[in-house]
């Protein structure tokens, strides 16, 4: 399975808080299967200050132990970003990580307010569509009013918004309304993306494999693997090959490094 949305990498939002809870919810991931993960911490302004120059640093201290401890999981970086006007100039200024591409078009991960769909979102997604982006919106089963009224999650399949459930919400543990939700929204043929939303080793492990049975349940293990597996990874393709093309890049500027320096000692 691939994992689009966590809060693993360490000490830069409510997720993990130390680089050795990071490796501990990682190898919690490889036992649920999950092959590859994007990291996605909180962009949210005035609480999460973060931005690309923020999380990159932190992303790489994690890529390198990971890489050291020879763990079987892929990780590549990105964000989730809460609906705000300092998302738009942040965008504007190059400074989001896209979660990859979806039909020719960027794909950014956004978070709406847990109470209610915020005013002025179509605005916002027409916007966005003006810059070639689309909105992967973050676990729409939990969104208050989405929970009073799902149908107004179809007037934003309707613009073409992308939905992506938690795992946790399928499998209950986030009460019977949101499983009810996700159910809805599942049937509805709404959602392309079920992810783990994981912050910790305890109250909210990534916790696909659990999830990934009740899919199997709701809609068969075809539409699972499509849902877990085959539209993330479309997804996601262009980041990780970008992540494998600067692992090379790094890797083949130390060996040119090291054989220069080896030269001019000989």
């Amino acid at each position: 399975m691939i994992d689009i949305h966590n809060h693993i990498i360490p000490g830069i939002d409510d997720g993990a808080q130390t680089l050795e809870d990071s490796i501990e919810l990682l190898k919690l991931a490889v036992d649920n299967g999950i092959q590859k993960l994007v990291c996605t911490p909180h962009m949210h302004a005035g609480r999460f200050d973060n931005d690309v120059d923020t999380i990159l640093p932190h992303f790489i201290k994690l890529l390198s132990k990971k890489n050291k401890l020879k763990l079987p999981i892929e990780i590549a970086m990105a964000a989730e970003v809460r609906i705000s006007d300092e998302f738009m100039m942040q965008l504007k200024k190059g400074r989001v990580p896209m979660l990859g591409q979806w039909e020719g078009a960027d794909c950014v991960l956004l978070e709406m307010p847990h109470a209610q769909i915020p005013m002025g979102i179509d605005n916002l997604i027409n916007w966005l569509k003006r810059q070639n982006i689309r909105p992967v919106i973050a676990h729409p089963e939990r969104n208050k009013e989405i929970m009073r009224y799902p149908e107004r999650a179809q007037a934003l399949a309707d613009k073409g918004v992308l939905f992506q459930l938690t795992a946790a919400s399928v499998s209950g543990q986030f009460g019977s309304q949101a499983e009810e939700i996700s159910q809805w929204l599942l049937d509805k043929k709404l959602v392309q993306f079920v992810a783990s939303d994981a912050h910790n080793t305890t109250r909210r492990p990534p916790a696909m494999k659990a999830a990934a049975g009740v899919l199997d349940t709701w809609v068969g293990e075809e539409e699972r693997i499509k849902l877990t597996h085959t539209n993330p990874d479309v997804l996601t393709q262009s980041i990780f090959l970008k992540q494998h093309s600067q692992q090379y890049s790094q890797q083949h500027s130390q060996q040119h490094s090291q054989q220069f320096y080896q030269e001019k000692e000989q």
